[in-house]
This record gives structure tokens, C-alpha cells and sequence, in this order.
């Protein structure tokens, strides 16, 4: 009896270290399970936001065959509409490559609206920020040597027969996000969002061709229908 009951102990205290060491592995299953089934924190998407800062220019239509160029001049119009940089870029290959400057001086930019009646402003619409201020490109200017031969410009109309709703492009820099709102006499203002650095916006013509009706300016630009063209020739 003694050596049964000294046996039965002796099993039982065997037993013990398996049976933890079963809990144990039990205990990280489950918490192996519980990380699967757990959700990873959604990451809010950032809306994309399309970067100007380089515009290439490509496939330029209306250039005759004896019509040649050989780089771009465009100006930089800021502070009380004077021209603050002068770019140059090459035209090699068909192709031109422009990089912006996207750092400015605010003492060289250009308020960004009219009010008070400042005609210092670049804008005739109101904008939500009165602090704004602005950078503009001019004219595509296309030079051979020191001579300049033509403009050109980015829009969907082709430079004949009518120009009813089509779009004239521009470039502005901004140092800051800004809307504009309102309306002159020839010019409303809809959906023209600015955001900071170097964005796109159009004034697309009424689509009837009423010359009493306004030109609507704004940033949602019709990009996939846009083309570059040779806009005016000075060599005849």
C-alpha cells in the first residue's frame, strides 16, 4: 500500500510541469488568433494633388514645315505686374522640358485679388484669403537664336473656326491654398481652387459663343482634350 500510494504521488507531481507548459501554449495560440483577427488602423487616403512645377511641352501642332525654333522665353509677371524672372528652356528632340522656380520671395509676388479697389491685384474675383500672393506666367514665347519667331499655347481649340467652349490655359504660383468667387463684367469665377506651389486654370469661352455671355475661370481644367500649338507666327 505504502509503495502504491508513493507511486501515484510521484506521477501526479510528473504531470504538472506538462500540464503548465500545455496552458502556456494554449494561452499563445489564442493570443496569436486574437492578433490575426484584429484590423489594422485604416490610413486616411490623401487626395492627389497634381504637381505643375514641370510642364512638358510635346507634339506641338500648326508648325510648318519651314517654320523652325530652337528654345522657349517665358516670363514671370509678380509684384505690381513686373516681370520678377525671365525662364529659358531649350526645344530639342520636339520636346521642351520646363522646371519651375517653386521658392519665391514673398517681397517680389503679387496680391492676390483686387479689393479696396487695388489695382495692384492680380485677380478681379474675391478671394477667401486676402493674404494670398501670386505668381503668374506669361506668354510662351519661341525663339531662333535671338529672334523671336511665334508664341505658343496650350488649350483645346485649334485656332480656327470658332473658340465656343473652349479653353485658354494659364500657370499662377501660390504661397498659399486659395478659392476665388465673384464676377467683373467680362470674367465668373466657379470651382477656382489654388493650392500652394504652381497650379493650372483655364477661361473657357461660353460654349454658345453669346459675346454678351461671361468667360468662366477655373481651376477643374479639361486636361485630356489639351494640346499644345503654335498660337501666332512672326515670320511671314
Amino acid at each position: 500500500m505504502h509503495n502504491k500510494t508513493t507511486v501515484t504521488i510521484g506521477s501526479n507531481f510528473l504531470l504538472y510541469p506538462v500540464i503548465c507548459l500545455l496552458l502556456i501554449f494554449s494561452l499563445i495560440m489564442v493570443g496569436c488568433r486574437d492578433d490575426e483577427n484584429e484590423e489594422e488602423p485604416s490610413v486616411p487616403e490623401v487626395p492627389d494633388v497634381p504637381d505643375y512645377s514641370t510642364i512638358i511641352v510635346k507634339d506641338i501642332q500648326n508648325i510648318p514645315d519651314n517654320f523652325t525654333f530652337d528654345r522657349v522665353e517665358v516670363e514671370v509677371i509678380g509684384l505690381d505686374w513686373q516681370v520678377i524672372e525671365t525662364l529659358t528652356f531649350p526645344y530639342e528632340n520636339g520636346l521642351i522640358i520646363m522646371d519651375l522656380p517653386t521658392v519665391f520671395s514673398p517681397e517680389v509676388l503679387q496680391k492676390v485679388d483686387r479689393r479696396g479697389g487695388d489695382m495692384g491685384g492680380h485677380w478681379t474675383g474675391t478671394s477667401n484669403d486676402g493674404y494670398a500672393l501670386v505668381a503668374t506666367l506669361g506668354d510662351f514665347f519661341i525663339f531662333k537664336g535671338d529672334k523671336r519667331v511665334g508664341r505658343i499655347a496650350l488649350s483645346n481649340w485649334t485656332g480656327k473656326e470658332s473658340s465656343a467652349g473652349k479653353a485658354m490655359i494659364g500657370y499662377q504660383f501660390a504661397d498659399r491654398p486659395f478659392s476665388l468667387t465673384g464676377s467683373d463684367n467680362s470674367y465668373y469665377y466657379s470651382d477656382c481652387s489654388f493650392v500652394r506651389g504652381w497650379n493650372m486654370f483655364a477661361n473657357i469661352n461660353p460654349a454658345s459663343g453669346n459675346s454678351a455671355a461671361k468667360i468662366l475661370r477655373t481651376t477643374v481644367v479639361p486636361e485630356s482634350t489639351l494640346f499644345w500649338r503654335l498660337a501666332e507666327s512672326y515670320v511671314y
